[in-house]
């Protein structure tokens, strides 16, 4: 039986910082060329955090203008999870947002799930609201972040990564709604994937190696960098995304008197990896490229988990002229490889 209550988005926000890096300006950083970025992954520039900005500061400028979008206060914010792989210490990113905004009724936690953060983040905030509005009678609403300053993580002078690489920040406010919403979730990972795409370690054993059995004292820190195989991880990701579109499609369909399929698809939200990644899923789905969205790899690079949620409110997201409306999927695979879908329905 599938419950009568309908959850869904509610308002969007977006934070990008005002830095732009254009691959001209790599060119000056480290090996390569524009006509090399552009032809290997599509992008044209990116986004970098200055030296005034922070990872937390993104997160809540994104999530104070998905907050007004929606009409929300602070009081009103019973839940709030935050994706994000760029957050090396803690207390969680989360605990911090939910104090900068005074949302003082709200658990918080983050979501560690690579590139897939805000999917899963979404997918637990819609199960909370629905277990607490079932089981307890309790109206709540959500805030979920997706956030990354990947600047910080990747090596300056490792060509294969560093060109790929945006920060930014995306959120949405979810809760109950009367029409359209949050049709069917899937998530999914598999961890035998785990070398192809990850980051050093930030913390080293600091137990003594001379056998007196005192622990000793860290005196350098090398700093943790993201690493990646870059031509296994294309393929591995383009067949993952492609199942996660379908699986999704077919969640929804299990036990509905009115099934859909790929052709009743508007809109598809793929995480912004690469061009020739988002252009390979298309083309296996059998997608019109103007009914993908593909600005955001352009323009940003690779966001991280923000890359879904920027999209959102992206104006150059779909051709000039068409409207948000109809059945949309967000899809996306990280490190891990962490992956899932959203299907939705907007109107």
């Amino acid at each position: 039986m599938r419950p009568s209550l309908r959850i869904g988005y509610l308002g969007f926000g977006a934070y990008l910082p005002p830095t732009v890096l254009t691959n001209h300006d790599l060119e000056k950083i480290v090996d390569t060329t524009d006509d090399w970025i552009q032809r290997r992954t599509g992008i044209q520039e990116r986004r970098v955090l200055a030296k005034d900005e922070t990872i937390l500061g993104m997160a809540v400028a994104a999530a104070r203008q998905a907050m007004d979008d929606a009409g929300v206060s602070p009081e009103q914010i019973g839940d709030i999870r935050v994706g994000v792989n760029t957050w090396p210490r803690f207390p969680s990113l989360a605990t911090q947002l939910q104090a900068e905004l005074g949302a003082k009724n709200a658990s918080a936690s983050d979501v560690s799930a690579g590139c897939t953060g805000f999917v899963y983040a979404v997918e637990g905030a819609h199960n909370k609201i629905l277990v607490e509005n079932l089981c307890y009678d309790r109206d709540l609403v959500s805030l979920v972040v997706g956030v990354d300053g990947l600047s910080h993580a990747v090596d300056w002078q490792d060509r294969s990564t560093c060109v790929l690489m945006g920060d930014g920040a995306g959120a949405v406010i979810l809760g109950a709604v009367e029409r359209g919403g949050i049709l069917a979730t899937y998530t999914h990972a598999d961890g035998r994937y785990g070398d192809l795409l990850y980051s050093d370690t930030a913390f080293e054993t600091q137990w003594s190696t001379n056998g007196s059995g005192r622990f000793s004292t860290k005196q350098t820190i090398a700093r943790p960098y993201l690493r990646m195989d870059g031509r296994k991880v294309y393929s591995v990701a383009v067949r993952t995304m492609v199942h996660d579109v379908l699986h999704v499609i077919d969640k929804y369909n299990h036990g509905n008197p009115d099934p859909i399929g790929l052709e009743d698809i508007n809109f598809l939200y793929p995480h912004q990896a690469n061009l020739r990644i988002i252009e390979s899923v298309a083309k296996k789905l059998d997608v019109p490229l103007e009914r993908v969205y593909t600005n955001g790899i352009v323009k940003f690079g690779n966001t991280s988990t923000a890359s879904i949620p920027i999209g959102y409110l992206d104006p150059q997201a779909r051709p000039e002229g068409s409207r948000r409306t109809g059945l949309e999927i967000d899809v996306a695979f990280g490190a891990g490889f962490a992956s899932g879908a959203i299907l939705r329905k907007v109107v």
